[in-house]
């Protein structure tokens, strides 16, 4: 007998002495109860705490079968291993706690003979609720023949449930937030409304139950007509209700005053998404839908339902904890009677905030409308890919619009969709080719072609390789036979003739320029390279809130892993003007030029100005500076001053035949046609914009896959998003968009 036991023995054999001498009776000793039975050896105190500490640990790390084995016979027979393990993980689940998210303490341990209670607190952790506790809770263990046993009822997981008890969430949600551009001018809202038609099957009005289930299979689609009768036929005549489907108002209002006629419905209406006009920059808002299947438990831990939509794209994506906000949610233990019976957890709400990006709704409208109507009136719009334009704020970094064609209508994701045929219409975008969904902007890589040439000029006047006034004789043919690389000619036959570096640029020479690439490559092969880096080619720009690609740019060291072959001249001649395996994204040009209109600041890239309520934003962007050129500032004013002749100059302008007549405001840019093996050429225009050539304002940059010439084709873009823009009178497409010469170079055009 251990020591415990003596006491409690002796002390019961005293307590019997002493009441027979207060009655004046004779006791003679007697067989102690059996209560008092000697234990085995193993049920002492020690071994009973580390029985109820080997059970709990075992539950802290969500070990089941070890719990299951530390019950004792009775407990089990009263339990399966299976419905044991499968009340604990429930009840982890609606407490939403993640692995791991349980400790306890123990605080005293109390034996009453062959029983033993271990009272301990425990402390849940969970992803929806927080931290909260569950004190004063007590484990029984009883002595069994091979020592300690845990005494389990179903109360060991929560009190309640001893008697029949259980455990319930109850959440609020609230309506998700707006998306506004900078100005207040709402994109997305929370105002578009949802008919939930609901079928009574106790009557019909024209008592035809067939005529009813038509009508639903014509206008809902989803069922046919004989699972429909096979389904609400055998309710005819009592008073049931079922939900048939969910449409909007304008969707159903043609049809509305059939469906009435054959049968007896009844609507509820539901807020839902709503998109400006299908959806402004639907690459960048994005879209809400289901949640997707694989995260389901994520997001349910978090306090989501099954059934809510989330933004699954874009800014809807990014923002989504802000746009959702949080219900307030609290988790209720009720009794056998299914009464509260206390609440274990409460978790405040979270307003929902609106977000304002940094685009401007109405130059939005325009360049996306630009886009489409170039595309649509021109000869090169059938056969040319897709196409993509970025506007920024020069100074900031601010996105001003920036637009995908093709693009797509956001509503059709929106389950609740007043959009007709939107799975179709889904399965038609993933179908094409030109990948509609697909964010030109941020993630199509194109070769850079002559737009390239920016960086060349810097990289050889700024390294001293070459003066801004360094003159080459530009033929039009590149003879490599002596250096050892292949005859090439220039977009121009006959050249351009004797000019600078300066000039160069302007009239957007290949042979300067290779001569360029050359020397550059004889004085550090990595030279011309590290300047486009330090342009901020090449890698991410930093944007956040969606995807955007970093492009490649090819260097010896790069080239060999690729190709398993040396750098050599060629290889940089190819770089030089922008092609090889140079590839670059619209944003990342956009955030060059503009870098090079104010100065040297690379800014990082901003779609969102703020989010909150007006007045009282819980965020609110500031410029970032994330990069600079670092180039001597007359160079930078010799680059400024060529492009602005690419428009200006008659004489070497590549651009100057597109902005004849064109008044209000001063564009400087650079024209590039890059060769695109097997396909037509791409064509870009990259330009700064402002009200006089020393103020710019604005970068400007479109391309257009497989369009063409830069000359041609994406400077006449990018000149009616600067009328836009500058609020100017907006000349019509350029004749030549209609004629086939479109796609020729001429002398009297440029590149």
């Amino acid at each position: 007998m251990n020591w415990l036991f003596r006491r409690r023995w002796l002390a019961a054999f005293l307590l019997i002495l002493l009441l027979a001498a207060c009655n004046g009776q004779q006791q003679q000793p007697t067989v102690v109860p059996a209560t008092a039975t000697p234990l085995p050896a193993a049920a002492n105190l020690d071994n009973a705490q580390i029985i109820a500490a080997d059970f709990l640990n075992a539950w802290m790390q969500d070990g089941y079968y070890a719990m299951y084995e530390l019950l004792s016979i009775n407990s089990r027979d009263a339990i399966t291993l299976t419905d044991f393990e499968n009340l604990y993980r429930t009840t982890d689940q609606q407490m939403r706690l993640p692995a791991g998210g349980k400790s306890y303490s123990l605080a005293s341990i109390i034996q009453k003979g062959s029983n033993v209670q271990v009272a301990y607190d425990v402390t849940f952790q969970s992803d929806l609720f927080g931290e909260f506790g569950d004190p004063g809770r007590i484990l029984d263990l009883v002595v069994a023949p091979e020592g300690w046993r845990v005494a389990w009822t179903p109360g060991d997981v929560l009190a309640e449930f001893r008697n029949g008890g259980r455990l319930a969430v109850t959440q609020t949600t609230p309506n998700r937030g707006n998306i506004y551009d900078r100005d207040g001018e709402v994109i997305a809202d929370q105002n578009g409304s949802i008919l939930i038609v609901n079928l009574y099957t106790k009557s019909y009005p024209t008592n035809e139950p067939d005529a009813c289930f038509a009508e639903i299979e014509r206008i809902f689609g989803k069922r046919s007509f004989d699972t429909l009768k096979n389904l609400y036929s055998r309710f005819t005549g009592q008073d049931y209700m079922f939900e048939v489907g969910q449409i909007s108002a304008e969707t159903l209002q043609p049809d509305r005053p059939a469906l009435e006629r054959v049968c007896t419905v009844k609507y509820d209406s539901r807020p839902t998404r709503r998109y400006v006009a299908g959806g402004l920059a639907p690459h960048v808002v994005g879209y809400i839908g289901p949640i997707p299947a694989e995260q389901v438990t994520e997001y349910e831990a978090k306090g989501y339902s099954r059934d809510a939509l989330v933004g699954i794209s874009g800014v809807e994506a990014y923002w989504e904890s802000t746009l959702a906000g949080r219900g307030a949610a609290s988790l209720i233990v009720y009794d056998g009677n299914n009464k509260v019976s206390r609440v274990l957890a409460e978790r405040p709400a979270q307003p929902s905030q609106s977000v304002y990006l940094t685009l401007d709704r109405r130059l939005q409208n325009g360049v996306q409308d630009a886009l489409h109507s170039a595309f649509e009136s021109s000869v090169w719009g059938p056969t040319a890919l897709g196409a993509a334009a970025v506007v920024m704020n020069v100074h900031t970094g601010e996105i001003l619009a920036i637009a995908s064609y093709p693009d797509y209508n956001v509503d059709a994701f929106n389950p609740y969709t007043a959009l007709p045929n939107a799975q179709a219409l889904i399965a038609q975008w993933q179908g094409d080719p030109r990948k509609p969904t697909l964010n030109r902007a941020t993630q199509g890589q194109f070769p850079a072609g002559s737009v390239f040439k920016i960086v060349s000029m810097i990289a050889a006047a700024d390294s001293g390789v070459f003066g801004l006034n360094q003159r080459i004789f530009c033929g039009g043919v590149w003879n490599g036979t002596p250096l050892g690389d292949r005859t090439r000619n220039d977009w121009l036959e006959g050249g351009h003739g004797s000019v600078t570096l300066r000039q160069a640029l302007t009239g957007s020479c290949n042979v300067y320029f290779w001569n360029v690439g050359w020397q550059l490559n004889a004085a550090d092969p990595y030279l011309l390279i590290n300047y486009a880096k330090r342009a901020g080619l090449g890698a991410p720009t930093g944007l956040r809130d969606i995807a955007e690609a970093g492009g490649t740019l090819p260097d010896p060291a790069t080239h060999m892993a690729r190709y398993g072959l040396p750098w050599s001249g060629s290889d940089a001649l190819n770089t030089v003007i922008g092609q090889g395996d140079v590839q670059v994204t619209p944003l990342q040009i956009a955030r060059m030029v503009s870098a090079v209109a104010n100065g040297g600041t690379l800014y990082q890239p901003m779609l969102i100005k703020a989010a909150g309520l007006i007045g009282n934003y819980s965020y609110q962007a500031t410029p970032v500076a994330n990069g600079e050129l670092n180039v001597k500032p007359e160079v930078l004013a010799a680059v400024r001053e060529s492009m602005c002749n690419v428009t200006l100059d008659p004489t070497l302008g590549t651009a100057r035949f597109v902005y004849l007549n064109f008044s209000g405001a001063v564009v400087c840019g650079k024209t590039g046609t890059a060769e695109n093996p097997p396909y037509q050429t791409t064509a870009w225009f990259a330009a700064f914009a402002g009200r006089t050539q020393d103020e710019p304002e604005i970068a400007v940059v479109v391309v257009v896959e497989r369009g063409g010439q830069g000359s041609y084709v994406a400077a006449p873009i990018v000149r009616r998003i600067v009328e836009e823009y500058f609020k100017l009178p907006v000349a019509p497409w350029p004749a030549w968009y209609g004629a086939e010469a479109a796609s020729l170079p001429t002398p009297e055009y440029g590149e």
